[in-house]
């Protein structure tokens, strides 16, 4: 009979790393076999956040109970019963355990809002460089653990919204490409992209948030500031002529956008970048 296999790191010192939002206490990986448990049920008092490779397992909880499938992560929060048990063997999983007063708001910032969601395939190297740092033992290493669980939160809300990794349709990258090429023309917009692409305006919406996590008048929009900034960082024209030449009509709103993303009224704008591209003498 298969036994199950568990191996776990521990942050050797007990006071979390200084000025640091995020703490990670220690981590994992656990494979378990017909109907052993993780350990017996009992309440924790930090966070932890579980991330299923292959296999399936349940969580019993008070009020209710949920499956974790491969590819889906969930989390568990101070003061909520740790009861685990496999319900397709063998069950593997990974997790990390933060011990930060603040945990709880992190992981809800990080889009962590039910339980289970999907997330695509397990980040082994990212994990493993996780564990490394904890294994050294040092302060260094304990505050490299904390940047890079930072990156691992980020990974695991890569599909927060619940669908399966994928890739984008073909029709979501040409619309992305499209908006490349052509951003610099005023009358491109979402209609005008929408026909075509010969498919409905509201599913081109939904379809380029899903992939791209914005909209794909924003990412447009994104297109024609970052090209109207990087204009006044190299050409000394006006600002109409910037407008125009970014696909935007109107040059009033354009500096009121750069005011808000830059803090500067577009000639300061200008003169600051001239200034700090100017080499420096003596």
């Amino acid at each position: 009979m298969l036994r199950s296999q568990k191996t776990t790191v521990y942050r050797l010192n007990h006071t979390p790393p200084d000025h640091l939002p995020l703490t990670v206490r220690s981590a994992g990986s656990y494979t378990l076999q017909g109907n052993d448990r993780k350990e017996p049920a009992r309440t924790k008092w930090f966070s932890e956040i579980f991330w299923c490779e292959s296999g399936a397992g349940d969580f019993h909880l008070p009020d209710h109970r949920f499956t974790l499938q491969p590819g889906e992560v969930c989390y568990l929060l101070p003061g909520e019963v740790h009861d685990l048990r496999p319900r397709q063997t063998p069950w593997k999983y990974h997790w990390i355990t933060f011990d930060h007063k603040n945990s709880p708001t992190w992981l809800r910032s990080f889009g962590l809002l039910r339980r289970p969601y999907s997330s695509g395939p397990f980040p082994a190297e990212l994990f493993q460089s996780i564990v490394n740092r904890i294994e050294e033992g040092t302060t260094t290493g304990d505050r490299h653990a904390a940047h890079l669980a930072h990156e691992f939160l980020l990974a695991a809300t890569e599909l927060r919204d619940g669908t399966r990794h994928q890739t984008p349709s073909n029709w979501v990258v040409e619309c992305r490409e499209i908006i490349d090429n052509d951003f610099t023309n005023p009358a491109l917009n979402v209609n005008e992209l929408a026909e075509r692409l010969e498919i409905h305006r509201a599913t081109l919406f939904r379809a380029f948030k899903k992939a791209y996590k914005m909209t794909p008048s924003q990412y447009l929009q994104n297109r024609r500031l970052h090209y109207a900034m990087d204009l006044l960082k190299r050409e000394r024209i006006p600002m109409t002529e910037v407008s125009r030449l970014s696909g935007i009509s109107d040059a009033n709103y354009l500096t009121k956008q750069i005011k808000r993303i830059s803090g500067l009224a577009p000639r300061d704008f200008r003169a600051h970048h001239v200034s700090s591209a100017r080499p420096k003498t003596g």
